[in-house]
């Protein structure tokens, strides 16, 4: 199933619960007067009043999922921003961890400048984009030349 499907399916599934919530209401509303009409108590509302009352618990019911709906999606942008970072800097610290083994030379310093490189290009390209992605990003594109840091002096 895809991601339209998906989310097409979910809004009618919110449409029919503020509908069914809706009807729920003035199904209790309508029998209530009904027993109140039965036991010859004069009726407060009509009809008219019920229909108003149905048409307010679903619009209140149909927010109620709309916020729901949007609080999941924050959440789950959240937890593809935690995977993102928990992988990016995993492999940036390890890269760090294999520099620190080695002695001081040109690999030493091109493991470190890769490990600082990669820990930007998280916080400076991921990031801020963290609302566009549907699933972690794990794998990072070239990056160009000209943004590339040069940490050497």
């Amino acid at each position: 199933m895809n991601q339209q499907t998906t989310s097409t399916r979910l809004k009618l599934e919110r449409f029919g619960a503020a509908l069914l919530v809706g009807a729920l209401l003035f199904g209790v509303s309508y029998f209530s007067e009904w027993a109140l009409f039965w036991l010859r108590i004069p009726a407060v509302s009509t009809v008219k009043h019920n229909i108003a009352i149905g048409i307010c618990a679903a619009v209140a019911a149909y927010i109620w999922a709309r916020y729901e709906a949007e609080r999941q999606g924050r959440m789950r942008e959240r937890m593809i921003l935690v995977a993102e970072l928990n992988h990016h800097i995993r492999n940036a610290v390890t890269l760090l961890g294999q520099s620190a083994v080695l002695e001081e030379g040109p690999d030493k310093l091109r493991l470190m400048d890769e490990a600082v490189d990669r820990i930007d290009r998280v916080l400076t390209e991921l990031v801020p984009t963290v609302g566009e992605a549907q699933t972690p990003r794990l794998f990072l594109g070239e990056r160009t030349p000209r943004s590339k840091p040069n940490f050497r002096p």
